[in-house]
């Protein structure tokens, strides 16, 4: 696999995996290190990507490494939440696998791309079909043969992406599921795969490529096994830097779970300051409590999402906390997933079918926005929006306009109803939110 490796360099490392296929990837990084050590760059203190060899308790972990132009990942996460160009589906020779991920990503799509699949499989093929996108957030899925080569697979998957100018392309561990290939095998061809695509392009329309593992019952595991393999190996510590989003350091302890609900206690700092916010505009309520919402998935989501708005617009303020009103029925959906467009348009579509968040609590207060229960109890989220750089809304928007339209996929961030003085935010992408704090009055 190595002989060509000279064109990789590594990046930074960002997010985790299941033991064993996160143990199969390793091992060839590994191995490129020990062949180029002079190629290893260890950042310094000061340096923005880490500091070697130590080990935070991230709940999400990722590698990623540079292959020529290409930035290639390796990460925990449901294939399906991907937001790229190209989706990935590993599948059998009648394209109808309804098991594992290929199951998660067919009915994530919807019946529309199954019966699409049933078409083209009847009809001359070659090793792979291409159906549109459905409901999942990408372009177009490519459905492959996991019993195949695959390296050839990933090698067409990539000139297809390229023949078609796309940027971005998510794709499962080819083969490790149903077809049962070995994980380190998997790991040689793909980056094989890339390498061979690289050398054939210096400037390629595609630049990420990335590796989607769903085993995040693993994660404690992997972070131990983790500990271990950096106390253990000199060439792994002189290889890679490590960056993770940590929790947020006042949260409660979580003892190693992902999701929890923590009940402030009134006259604390942090609580007095949500009831600040929020009495602003709602002085006439009581509270009856507020409870901060200690996530780690939706918070990695959020986090990482962050980091590239921050990236692209420079100098631009892309947070704000703001309110947003829901029913009690909602309310344990939220906490778990986060906000969801698939609901846009239950209380508001004017500004676009996306998801609202009010600047002042009294808005989202309103009764059509935070409908009382049955004991009259009603129930408001403080959340944290990327806002971004922003333009006025209008009724029909699915995404953000473009902000030039002779470059239609430069989007804006999100919408607002006046742009001089908003009253209220609306974003199309569900990991640009995420809800702190639950408020519950009357």
């Amino acid at each position: 696999m190595l002989q060509r490796i000279g064109l990789i360099f590594l990046h930074n490392i960002v997010v985790v995996s299941n033991y064993f296929y996160f143990q199969a990837f390793l091992d060839e990084f590994t191995k490129w290190s020990r062949i180029n050590p002079d190629k290893a760059r260890i950042p310094t203190a000061g340096d923005t990507q880490g500091v070697v060899g130590t080990v935070s308790k991230p709940y999400f972990t990722a590698y990623e490494m540079k292959i020529g132009a290409i930035t290639f990942q390796v990460a925990t996460g449901n294939i399906i939440a991907e937001q790229v160009d190209v989706i990935v589906n590993s599948t059998t020779r009648t394209f109808n696998l309804k098991s594992g991920v290929s199951k998660a990503i067919l009915e994530g799509a919807g019946q529309a791309v199954e019966n699409e699949c049933a078409v083209l499989a009847a009809q001359p093929h070659g090793d792979f079909i291409i159906t549109q996108g459905g409901r999942l957030k990408c372009k177009i899925i490519i459905h492959v043969v996991g019993e195949n080569d695959v390296r050839k697979t990933v090698t067409s998957v990539l000139e297809e992406c390229e023949q078609r100018k796309y940027t971005s392309v998510s794709l499962p561990a080819i083969g490790t599921g149903n077809a049962g290939k070995n994980p380190t095998t998997v790991a040689d061809n793909i980056i094989d795969a890339i390498v061979d695509f690289s050398l054939q392009r210096s400037t390629p329309s595609l630049k990420t490529v990335k590796v989607v593992i769903f085993q995040p019952k693993l994660l404690n595991i992997f972070y131990d096994s983790m500990k271990r393999d950096l106390s253990a190996s000199p060439n792994f510590q002189s290889t890679f830097s490590m960056t993770t989003y940590n929790l947020p350091k006042h949260w409660t302890d979580m003892n190693h779970q992902l999701f929890c609900m923590v009940q402030l206690d009134p006259g604390q700092p942090e609580y007095n300051t949500i009831k600040d916010k929020f009495t602003q505009t709602c002085s006439s309520y009581t509270i009856e409590k507020i409870e901060r919402i200690q996530n780690a998935f939706l918070w990695q989501s959020y986090q990482v999402k962050k980091r590239q708005m921050d990236i692209k617009n420079d100098d631009t303020n892309n947070e704000r906390l703001l309110f947003h009103g829901t029913d009690a029925d909602s309310v344990t959906y939220v906490n778990q997933h986060g906000f969801n467009r698939s609901y846009a348009g239950k209380n508001a579509v004017f500004y676009g079918k996306g998801i609202y968040f009010a600047v002042d609590a009294s808005y989202s207060a309103n009764d059509t926005y935070s409908k009382p229960d049955s004991n009259g109890r009603k129930h408001m989220y403080v959340v944290r929006v990327l806002t971004g750089v922003f333009t006025k809304g209008h009724a029909g928007l699915v995404t953000p306009p473009p902000k030039n339209p002779p470059n239609p996929t430069d989007l804006f961030d999100s919408v607002t109803d006046n742009t001089q003085s908003p009253k209220l935010f609306v974003i199309f992408f569900d990991n640009q939110a995420y809800p702190e704090y639950l408020i519950t009055f009357a």
